[in-house]
């Protein structure tokens, strides 16, 4: 059927970003080091495959004593979001003025089809987001909209600006604006910080694959593996030794091979519109069929994700050549291994 189709392409997506997340964001926080010294260029990648190895040796740890220790990196980490961003912004208040939604049409209406291009990367700032909602099970809608709302949403809004205000009045830092916002006496200690952070964004991934390969196996679309139960009290806190594992050669098999955050843009970008695509398809599906919503209820809900959805994973496909082919090559690799 059409549902399981989408359910399996989507899964094959996400397991593509499982290996692709953890990857692109430590790689994205070491390249900080270059951002200091052009002399730690070397290291840049050794010190991210030491980082992803720990990363999946530590796992059977359990994600409950893990997020023990994440909970208040997470805090600190949002803090100083804020506070970099909010720096730049008392430098340059004009940048507040980009919310009026005119900036964003004479813009289009001057690059016209070019536009699509930026548009592709714009997609990024949203990338990772959906990652906290990976843990749904674990945490429960109160705790996630909570730490959304009050936390997260504000501090990205501010950093965001933040490093918009900065390239106004120093153009030559869109390399890497986001290391420009830090003082050069706090560089290394934010790398640091901002390792710390891009593991524990892996982290939800890391378990979404794990969640998502049982289910797997209970549907019958995975062969069995050993299944770890991590917590007493949580059910849905579980470790897959073989997921694991193969996540990690993976993980470090695609930071070797593309050597920096930017090559793996494409794929990155390619695989989170596609899996958002098709998870908008089958909320509709949800709606129509299994709530038993009628369609003029349906229809517009529906439409009004897809016309965000759809736009920015047309602006993603023009990455395909731009090594987008390895997302769709993992996806439909394991799409056929799941229907074999």
């Amino acid at each position: 059927s059409l549902a399981m189709a989408g359910s399996i392409l989507g899964a094959g997506l996400l397991y593509g970003e499982g290996i692709i997340t953890p990857a692109i964001s430590v790689l994205s926080a070491m390249e900080g080091l270059e951002v200091a010294t052009k002399a730690a260029a070397p290291v840049v990648l050794p010190a991210t495959c030491i980082v992803l190895f720990f990363l999946f040796f530590f796992q059977h740890r359990g994600t409950g004593d893990i997020g023990k220790i994440f909970g208040p990196v997470m805090l600190v980490w949002f803090g100083a979001l804020a506070a970099l961003g909010l720096g730049q912004i008392i430098q340059h208040p004009r940048i507040l003025l980009a919310i009026h939604p005119i900036y964003a049409y004479e813009f289009f209406a001057a690059n016209k089809l070019e536009s699509i291009v930026v548009f592709g990367s714009v997609v990024l700032c949203i990338t990772g987001c959906e990652a906290l909602y990976a843990d749904l099970g674990h945490f429960g809608r109160k705790a996630i909209r909570l730490s959304w709302v009050s936390l997260v949403y504000p501090a990205l809004l501010c950093n965001y600006f933040g490093q918009s205000a900065l390239l106004l009045g120093q153009p030559e830092m869109s390399a890497n604006p986001f290391y420009g916002c830090v003082p050069r006496p706090l560089l290394y200690p934010m790398v640091g910080l901002a390792t710390i952070a891009t593991v524990i964004a892996s982290q939800a991934l890391i378990s979404g694959v794990f969640s998502l390969s049982r289910q797997a196996i209970a549907l019958g679309f995975s062969p069995r593996m050993q299944i770890v139960h991590t917590s007493p009290e949580v059910e849905g806190q579980i470790y897959l030794p073989r997921v694991n594992y193969a996540l990690m050669i993976a993980c470090l098999g695609v930071a070797i091979a593309f050597r920096s955050s930017s090559g793996l843009a494409g794929a990155y970008g390619l695989s989170v519109t596609g899996t958002m695509c098709i998870t908008s398809t089958l909320f509709f599906l949800l709606t129509s069929r299994i709530w038993g919503w009628s369609l003029w209820r349906s229809i517009p809900l529906v439409a009004l994700f897809l016309i965000f959805d759809l736009s920015y994973f047309g602006a993603n496909l023009l990455k395909v050549v731009e090594r987008g082919w390895f997302i769709l090559l993992v996806a439909t690799t394991l799409a056929s291994f799941m229907t074999t």
